[in-house]
């Protein structure tokens, strides 16, 4: 039973460390369910779906935000100084 139990702990570890759910996921990238859902439909964020549980990958995510952040001090300079 102890075996179950770490197995199930190492699942959730894994699951926390390399995915995001749609709620973690608009709030890291700081933007609205609109424009997120639009960012799935063209491609951009790829989602993984198991029955009604969907995640996206933490990583993805996070190099979205960084992408984000850049475009926006290149092509919007004055409002991010």
């Amino acid at each position: 039973m102890e075996t179950m139990m770490e197995n199930k702990e190492e699942a959730i570890c894994f699951l926390n460390r390399y995915f995001l759910s749609t709620n973690e996921a608009i709030e890291l990238l700081d933007i609205s369910k609109a424009n997120f859902y639009s960012l799935i439909a063209r491609g951009k964020i790829t989602k993984i779906k198991k029955g009604t549980l969907v995640l996206y990958y933490r990583e993805e995510i996070e190099e979205r935000k960084r992408t984000a952040y850049y475009l926006r001090g290149k092509y919007r300079p004055f409002d991010y100084k």
